[in-house]
């Protein structure tokens, strides 16, 4: 019987994972300690429609 092989995923996938994984860290680490880098930027909020005039 042969050894089982582990099957370990791509090199490429667990880097782009882990870098995933890193900026949405970095993104809470920078929203907690300068919230005023984020308070200027637009977040989509509704707006009413104004008919053609």
């Amino acid at each position: 019987m042969e050894p089982q092989k582990k099957n370990k995923p791509n090199t490429l996938v667990i880097i782009l994972f882990s870098l995933v994984v890193l900026m949405v860290i970095i993104y809470f680490i920078l929203v907690t300690f300068f919230p005023g880098v984020f308070a200027g930027m637009n977040t989509g909020d509704l707006q009413p429609v104004k008919p053609n005039e």
